[in-house]
């Protein structure tokens, strides 16, 4: 095995591409194993260094088997900022809290403002594991704060990065940064706002996303459709019905898919109603939709408080 991945890391500093077999040489990485690809590292080219790691991302979502984190570990210490956005892309799976802290250093402290942005969208994956106290409290307070230091980059694509990836924390910055967002004269802010809203689990937002849909640029219907789906809110199933008219298929298969994740009688009653009108190509992702919509009858808990009348009795 050694002796492979010796010969692996030759070749590719005489610039051989890999094959897809050959990718398996650095999955699951032992320590000696990655003690000699870190041997080795720096005498490869810039770009093949970015370009493995960038391609180790995208395998490891194909072949759920392949593990490259350790290979990404070794990366993040790479001098270039290129190359260490391509590591930092390999955690997006990651739920180790050792990598977490390191994210959450790299998303503040990196001079490369694209790492910083990777960085901090990355931390997105931990945040769920912050809210139900799954993280230990170092970790956790860890990802909070540079999540919250990161939305007031002096980049905008680190602030959406960052407000993107705190959607579902339950914190008052964290709605002030939003609501900051959507007003803000920046489209990557404001799309960052609206997946925010879609990730936070509160009713809140349903009037922001509705409105978003008669939008009049696609992207930001596109958007507030995705995060009306992913918000899951019984209330956004009527604007989402107006929605299926709209002018572009892209939005229209995406309003079917969201209703179809939302569920309920109401919008398995708007899916049915649209069948005998929608466009040709579209019959599967309705079918799929029916489907998830009449299995969904427990819509989320929303994460705000709902106006409670027990504490009036």
């Amino acid at each position: 095995m050694r002796e492979s991945l010796a010969r692996l890391l030759e070749m590719l500093a005489d610039g051989h591409e890999l094959t897809v077999p050959e990718f398996g040489a650095f999955s699951d990485l032992d320590r000696p194993a990655a003690a000699l690809v870190r041997e080795h590292w720096q005498g490869l080219p810039v770009a093949t260094r970015a370009l493995l790691l960038e391609r180790a991302g995208e395998l490891a979502d194909v072949h759920l088997d392949r593990n490259f984190e350790a290979l990404g570990k070794l990366a993040l210490d790479d001098p270039e900022p290129e190359v260490r956005e391509r590591a930092v892309a390999v955690f997006w799976e990651s739920r180790d809290s050792s990598v977490a802290r390191r994210l959450a250093v790299l998303a503040v402290d990196d001079i490369g403002s694209g790492v910083r942005a990777a960085a901090a969208l990355t931390l997105e994956g931990f945040v769920e594991a912050v809210e139900t106290a799954e993280l230990d409290s170092v970790t956790a307070a860890a990802v909070t704060s540079a999540l919250r230091t990161a939305a007031d980059d002096p980049v905008v694509g680190v602030r959406a990065a960052a407000l993107e990836a705190a959607g579902a924390l339950t914190q008052d910055w964290v709605a002030e940064r939003i609501l900051d967002a959507y007003e803000s004269d920046e489209r990557e802010l404001r799309v960052a706002a609206i997946r925010a809203m879609g990730a936070s689990a509160q009713e809140r937002w349903t009037e922001y996303l509705a409105d978003q849909l008669y939008s009049g640029e696609v992207e930001m219907r596109l958007e507030a459709v995705l995060a009306a789906g992913a918000l899951g809110s019984e209330t956004l199933v009527a604007p989402l019905g107006e929605a299926l008219a709209d002018d572009d298929p892209e939005v229209v298969l995406a309003v079917i898919e969201a209703l179809g994740e939302i569920g309920g009688e109401a919008a398995v009653d708007l899916l049915n109603e649209f069948a005998p009108d929608a466009p040709e190509g579209m019959e599967e992702a309705l079918e799929s939709a029916l489907g998830l919509a009449a299995d969904t009858q427990m819509f989320r808990r929303f994460g705000e408080p709902v106006a409670d009348d027990e504490d009036d009795e």
